[in-house]
């Protein structure tokens, strides 16, 4: 049988929740629709020039030692990847329905609107059909491409669309869709005998994407304008639609606390430096450490 916890166990735990919650701001941030770009996360521009940095020294180091036939082939790869890319925007224009006035009107209302709050260049938004709840974004100029997935659609309600939306718009904004072109493409694929090619660069540009995916997730909370919608939205993301309906605040605390356990913390900061993207406990967290905890519910 399981053992019940004593009244011991039950208070450490508790302490512990409590001093874990008390890292975060106790009052949500006044958000601003006008001061959108300033909500850049800090360490993403520190973030692309040290990887820059990486991608300037192995070109100079492969022209040193003579070995301009693997740097020949690297940029004949990454003008593939980058074609493939810039071949996006208009694949999605002919695989999916777009989003008007008269077709999805109440997609097409959000985007307006949002658009109009930050104030962001015109932007073409397509529905197709995929397995992803995560919308994409494209374009090195206007019209931008923002492709919402019928599995994202189908989970989120109102306020939850906004974030996502919301995300797809600040990555247009703070510019890194043209970021991402420069790069050879996010969705670029490769013959599994090159696949080293976008390994080596997901892996020197891994720090400045994590930057980049915050970033997102705060444009996101301003334009849903409340954090429970955004944390709502980002676990059906992460977890399931369906399944997030069962998770319960005692237990992802439990597991936060767990995390910063010195042995926990090392090798979770070890699995990070390999990730394009932050796992979700610290992906919250970044989110309530910038925003401030949700005001209580009344009642």
């Amino acid at each position: 049988m399981p053992t019940v916890p004593d009244s011991g166990e039950t208070v450490a735990k508790a302490l512990s929740h409590h001093a874990y919650q008390e890292r975060f701001p106790d009052s949500p941030l006044p958000l601003q629709d006008s001061r959108l770009l300033d909500y850049r996360h800090p360490t993403e521009r520190w973030m692309l020039l040290l990887a820059l940095l990486v991608v300037a020294v192995l070109i100079i180091s492969g022209v040193w030692f003579g070995e301009r036939d693997i740097l020949l082939a690297v940029g004949a790869v990454y003008i593939s990847m980058l074609f493939t890319a810039l071949q996006a925007k208009t694949n999605y224009r002919l695989q999916g329905a777009e989003v008007t006035a008269t077709q999805f009107p109440a997609i097409h209302n959000i985007v307006e609107e949002l658009r109009a709050r930050f104030h962001a260049p015109p932007t073409r938004v397509f529905v197709v059909r995929k397995l992803s709840l995560e919308a994409e974004t494209f374009g090195l100029s206007a019209p931008y491409v923002i492709v919402l997935t019928s599995a994202l659609l189908d989970s989120m309600e109102p306020d939850e669309l906004r974030y996502a939306l919301g995300r797809a718009f600040g990555h247009i904004c703070f510019g890194h869709t043209r970021i991402a072109l420069l790069m050879g493409g996010e969705e670029s694929t490769l013959p599994a005998v090159l696949s080293w090619v976008a390994w080596l660069r997901d892996l020197i540009f891994a720090g400045y994407w994590r930057a980049e995916t915050l970033s997102g997730d705060r444009a996101g909370i301003l334009a849903c304008r409340s954090i429970r919608a955004a944390f709502s939205a980002q676990l059906k993301i992460s977890v399931g639609t369906n399944q997030a309906r069962e998770i319960r605040i005692e237990d992802m605390l439990d597991q936060a606390v767990k995390l910063r356990r010195t042995t926990s913390r090392i090798q979770a900061m070890f699995i990070r430096s390999q990730n394009t993207a932050p796992p979700l406990i610290p992906r919250l967290e970044a989110m309530l450490l910038w925003a401030g905890r949700p005001p209580k519910a009344r009642g």
